[in-house]
């Protein structure tokens, strides 16, 4: 499903938002990006929310900010030790060790209350 068009960008951005890159990419990659967040199809009238999330996406694409690899990632544990002091970091790798840019961080909080929730279902196997 397409959420988003170069002009619902244009609207929430201003018209010089891809002044410095392809829009047409940067929109097909917020579509891409939002088709990926599980949320409804409409028909008619996408929330103002999407939209908007959908913008800061594009803008993000834009600025060359998405889908960028940390050169250290996530930290996932630390470990110290203060006796013969010891210390430790382990960093989490794949797509939890890939930085979030701020428009992206803004536009899952716009999109959260429309994301659709199913239920994970176990196989519980034969008695």
């Amino acid at each position: 499903m397409n959420y988003v068009t170069n002009d619902t960008v244009t609207d929430v951005l201003g018209a010089d938002w891809a002044a410095s890159g392809n829009e047409q990419q940067a929109v097909i990659m917020a579509n891409a990006w939002l088709n990926e967040q599980r949320l409804p199809t409409y028909t008619d009238d996408v929330p103002n929310e999407i939209l908007a999330a959908g913008a800061y996406i594009a803008q993000e694409v834009i600025a060359g900010t998405m889908y960028q690899g940390r050169s250290e990632g996530v930290l996932a544990s630390k470990s110290v030790k203060a006796g013969s002091v010891s210390s430790s970091k382990t960093y989490a790798s794949g797509v939890d060790g890939q930085a979030m840019s701020a428009g992206e961080s803004m536009a899952l909080v716009l999109i959260k209350p429309f994301k659709i929730c199913t239920p994970i279902v176990v196989p519980l196997g034969r008695f």
